[in-house]
């Protein structure tokens, strides 16, 4: 998250975690060139904005729900197209 015009860090928030969890996120941010604090923040600020598995299942069926529509539509107006030209066709 952005800080605000030319405000500093100076708030402190204590977070408990094993040994363990503290080297893995160390790990993790030192892989990403970031310090312990600012991969929190960033993480804290994405926190939310990601969509969930379910919000991609629906997008997945709506995107099929879609095209499957689209594809119907696609062979009525065909359908319909030969019909036209078929009319006039028989009175020519």
């Amino acid at each position: 998250m952005a800080r605000l015009g030319d405000e500093r860090a100076t708030e402190r928030v204590a977070v408990l975690m094993t040994p363990t969890e503290k080297a893995a996120y160390a790990a993790r941010a030192s892989s990403l060139g970031l310090s312990l604090g600012q991969f929190f923040r960033e993480a804290g600020a994405a926190y939310g904005t990601q969509s969930t598995h379910a919000e991609e299942e629906a997008l997945e069926t709506a995107l099929r729900h879609l095209e499957l529509s689209t594809s119907r539509t696609e062979q009525a107006l065909d359908e319909a197209l030969a019909e036209v030209r078929a009319a006039l066709n028989a009175g020519s």
